[in-house]
């Protein structure tokens, strides 16, 4: 990615390997897997690196590098086909019914659209709470949209409970044993995000990419107090940060404080307690509260 969002360990891996697998930097052509707690950046990381690949148009239609899927509730295979079918289009035509028809309009797209990657966001929409056929078929047919289209790869991205597509054993039904694969052999492995640390550069360096998106004023280490704040306001996650400062831009108050006092209570937590009123929480309280989450 020619643009990183700032510097963070388990970020700066997770990108390094997706632009290997996106240009096919490997002996095989790999996929990958990132998973993260809810609100680490995920979807924040994905669209950024989709931003970098913008579609171009022809007189014949659009080229489009990199594909964004956000899943909902996938109950088939057919279900996930689709979804990626509507990426491009809502004319998927008939039989939709049938995953062996879907799957190969799927191809056709890919193909004419000349997609290198897919990304695929909330994978473990895939996965019923407990492993069974229906999680297996759904490893199963991510492999075959891999084996069918050779030309992509895969960027997966979900919570923690996603990787377990990676483990998933699956294989004919009348010969099981002779028969079970597993998707891990078409993937890298598993990557995390991880939430960021309080008290330190990478924290800094994260409030300061979202305060210049959002047109306020840099962070220095001499705003350690409020950079504490918005640690405990956020829990160092990504996109809670990116949710608090869009609200923050739109609030009509003048004192920053004071805008992200409202912003919090209006877009991440509407209770009592609010880490950027001063006289309910003390510089002492904050630092205490942060100590307490590290020793966890």
């Amino acid at each position: 990615m020619s643009d990183a969002m700032f510097d963070h360990p388990s970020l700066n891996r997770c990108t390094s390997l997706l632009e290997r697998v996106h240009h096919k930097r490997f002996d095989a052509n790999y996929s990958l897997l990132i998973t993260g707690l809810s609100g680490t950046g995920k979807s924040y990381f994905a669209n950024t690196y989709l931003g970098q690949y913008p579609p171009v148009n022809t007189p014949q239609l659009k080229i489009r590098p990199v594909v964004y899927v956000k899943l909902t509730e996938t109950r088939t295979a057919v279900d996930l086909l689709l979804q990626i079918v509507k990426a491009f289009t809502n004319v998927v035509g008939n039989n939709v019914n049938k995953a062996h028809i879907v799957q190969d309009r799927l191809s056709v797209l890919l193909r004419e659209h000349k997609v290198e990657l897919v990304i695929i966001d909330e994978v473990q929409e895939c996965l019923t709470d407990i492993d069974g056929i229906t999680s297996q078929r759904m490893a199963k047919q991510i492999a075959a949209l891999l084996d069918n289209n050779p030309n992509i790869s895969l960027l997966m991205l979900g919570t923690p409970v996603a990787g377990r597509l990676l483990r998933l054993r699956y294989g004919k039904s009348t010969e099981r044993l002779k028969g079970e694969e597993q998707l891990s052999r078409r993937f890298l492995a598993e990557q995390k995000l991880h939430i960021i640390p309080s008290r330190c550069e990478c924290w800094l360096a994260c409030c300061n990419y979202f305060s210049d998106k959002y047109k306020f004023a840099s962070f220095s280490l001499e705003d350690k107090q409020l950079l504490n704040r918005l640690h405990i306001a956020t829990d160092g996650r990504v996109g809670l940060l990116n949710k608090l400062f869009s609200v923050a831009q739109i609030i009509e108050q003048p004192h920053f404080w004071k805008k992200l006092e409202d912003a919090y209570l209006a877009s991440i937590n509407s209770s009592a307690f609010n880490p950027f009123n001063t006289d309910m929480l003390s510089d002492d309280d904050v630092i205490a509260l942060l100590d307490s989450r590290e020793f966890q």
